[in-house]
């Protein structure tokens, strides 16, 4: 079963390079245009394979809010139409097993009958016939729904939802009006509640009580079992702790899986013998290989398929009882792959430089889709190999540089790093051109070759500007001794491969090296910020969300492990010196070496990195008289992407410093 789409790679690159020769005449692509597009998320297939439900994000930029809609495609006709239509985001569509409703969650405004208010506070699961009507409202649950799975024979729904308390609730409401509303910690996050929806009936025929970190529900083919995973707490600092378990409909809880680090992600297989979920290499870090495993229903026979494959499984699904499709993260792209799990022997299925998504199989077991993309084209959705879609065709109105995949070696010898360069329409590599340096956040998270890319890249394009995006040790998509190369020692090697990246593309001859700047978020925003510290290359900066004092962060942050994992211990367990990692790696214990312009960037609700990471940074380099300019966005978390007005403004802003300091 072997996919192969080299061909239509090739036509496409070739239509790109023809339309470059009339570029001149069509409009920079900024990221405002982006917004604009259809982009499809999410495909999921029918039980009979004619028909795919998927999902679009559009920013209404009236509101600044972000709205999702769902969409149901033809398979045959490949036409495809809105399939809701509300004001409010509609997500996680599913088909019902049998074929006659499409289900999905909501804060559409809805009436209690019992009492008599318009309700929309709270997300609910909403279902409207296949064949056509009004979406009607499934479940008045008092603290919504978050997700939720159909049994195979159409007859249930299990649904998980936050356990409601009515009496502590009003309490709160009691201490709230009498201004007696301080934060207590430890908080204690509410257990989970599994209810059970009769579909005849339209009731909840049976709820059961979880921990707070129950997550990832599905039934068992028989419809007599569920199976979920859980950290326990509901805490995301313990996300390397999670366990597996099924339970009956009678409220019987079986722990599947007790392992050291997390198990995640259960299916069962379609006869319901076997359960296939992810494992780690190393129990106790977020960037370990991730491997497919397999067990027994009853937990027993546990084995890891992937243990020899060499790459992280991203995401898997069922093919039939013998066989697992998954896909796998290699280096800037994302490839398919088949493993029958009786022979152990693994198949790639799709080639050439593409990224392949969001997996979903017909209950056939034969048709499935899934999200195509690469460097020239949009997320396209494919049905069993080929493409059924044609969103890139959005593209043809606007002018746009190409991009490549660059790999040079580290100085050490140790890697081959690969880097994507992303050149401005009509790139002259007789011309000198300025460069920014983007960095990705994670560590462990990586650039992919596709035209769609979350930083404002096309903007520093349509501006003039080369951007170079490493994939430095550390990243995802490489070996497991790549991934974990960076642990005690941030700042170091991860620094040196992004310099020696720099240095690479400079080699080429068409960078003006004295107009260079540099920028990132998250980690990224930390790599922007020790790179300011160590050099004076750069004459601009733009620093997204990102790590000062890793002390600051520690002490803030909701992950606090995440310096226990790279660094190896807590700044406690040594001396307060130089010696000591939380010192020697932190950017702040480097402030006076910085003299770059700096713009830097924070949520205000930012749960990941506390904007105290980038108060400490303005006021140290306020203090010196280093240019300096510090915006904090009212109600953006980690990413400042939930609201688009702020992300375009972002944007928009970090171009107006570059253009101001570097041209």
């Amino acid at each position: 079963m072997k996919i192969n789409i080299t061909f239509k790679i090739i036509a496409i690159i070739y239509f790109a390079f023809c339309l470059s020769a009339y570029a001149q005449d069509k409009k920079s692509l900024t990221m405002r245009d982006q917004l604009e597009f259809d982009i499809p998320s999410s495909p999921v297939i029918s039980p009979d394979a004619s028909r795919i439900l998927f999902t679009e994000r559009k920013a209404d930029l009236h509101s600044s809010k972000w709205i999702t809609q769902i969409y149901l495609l033809d398979v045959k006709t490949k036409s495809y139409s809105q399939f809701t239509k509300s004001g409010v985001s509609c997500t996680d569509p599913q088909f019902s097993p049998d074929g006659k409703w499409v289900t999905y969650i909501s804060k559409q405004p809805y009436l209690d009958m019992q009492t008599g208010i318009i309700e929309n506070d709270h997300a609910q699961l909403w279902a409207a016939p296949l064949s056509g009507g009004e979406g009607l409202n499934w479940t008045l649950l008092p603290a919504g729904i978050e997700e939720y799975a159909w049994s195979k024979d159409s007859k249930m729904i299990a649904i998980l939802s936050d356990e409601f308390n009515a009496k502590a609730d009003s309490i709160k409401d009691e201490l709230d009006k009498e201004k007696i509303d301080g934060e207590v910690f430890p908080r204690k996050n509410p257990n989970k509640v599994l209810e059970i929806l009769n579909v005849e009936t339209g009731k909840i025929a049976q709820s059961f009580i979880l921990d707070a970190g129950a997550e990832d529900i599905s039934f068992n083919n028989a419809g007599d079992k569920i199976i979920y995973q859980t950290n326990y707490t509901g805490d995301y600092d313990d996300a390397q702790k999670y366990d597996i378990y099924s339970i009956d409909l009678k409220g019987n809880k079986t722990r599947l899986t007790s392992e050291a680090g997390p198990e995640t992600s259960p299916v069962y297989s379609d006869d319901g013998t076997k359960i296939a979920y992810i494992t780690q290499t190393v129990p106790d870090v977020e960037f370990a290989e991730t491997d497919l495993s397999l067990m027994n229903a009853d937990g027993s026979n546990k084995e890891n398929l992937t243990l020899h494959f060499g790459l992280s499984v991203d995401s898997f699904a069922w093919e039939n009882n013998s066989t697992i499709l998954f896909t796998v993260n290699e280096r800037t792209k994302t490839q398919l792959y088949e493993i029958n799990i009786q022979t152990k022997k693994i198949k790639e299925l799709t080639n050439g430089n593409t990224i392949i998504s969001d997996l979903s199989f017909a209950h056939n077991g034969k048709d499935y889709a899934y999200l195509f993309q690469n460097a020239v084209t949009l997320p396209e959705i494919y049905f069993d190999g080929k493409d059924l879609t044609d969103f890139s065709k959005q593209l043809e109105d606007y002018s746009y540089g190409t991009q490549e995949v660059v790999t040079y070696k580290s100085r050490d010898g140790k890697f081959d790093i690969d880097g994507i360069l992303f050149k401005p329409a009509n790139f002259d590599p007789a011309k000198k051109y300025p460069l920014i340096l983007t960095v990705h956040g994670g560590p462990y998270g990586r650039f992919t070759n596709t035209f769609d890319q979350i930083y404002g890249i096309r903007d520093f394009n349509s501006n003039g500007y080369l951007v170079f995006a490493p994939n430095p040790r550390g990243s995802s998509g490489y070996s497991d001794e790549f991934g974990q190369a960076a642990r005690y020692d941030l700042g170091g090697g991860d620094y040196r491969d992004v310099i020696d990246g720099v240095n690479y593309i400079i080699a080429k001859g068409y960078v003006d090296t004295t107009r260079m700047g540099v920028t990132g978020g998250s980690y990224g925003g930390y790599l922007t910020n020790w790179i300011i510290s160590q050099t004076h290359r750069f004459k601009a900066a733009v620093s997204m969300y990102g790590l000062y004092s890793l002390i600051t962060d520690f002490s803030n942050s909701w992950q606090p492990s995440f310096e226990k994992m790279w660094l190896g211990y807590y700044y406690w367990d040594k001396p307060i010196n130089m010696n000591n990692l939380y010192i020697s790696r932190s950017p702040a214990f480097y402030s006076q070496n910085i003299v770059t312009p700096t713009l830097i960037l924070h949520g205000a609700i930012d749960v990941y990195t506390d904007v105290s990471n980038s108060r400490e940074m303005y006021q140290a380099l306020h203090t010196r008289g280093v240019p300096v300019k510090f915006v904090i966005y009212p109600r953006e978390g980690h990413g400042l992407r939930n609201e688009p007005n702020h992300y375009l403004d972002v944007i928009h802003k970090s171009v107006k410093w570059f253009n101001h300091y570097l041209k």
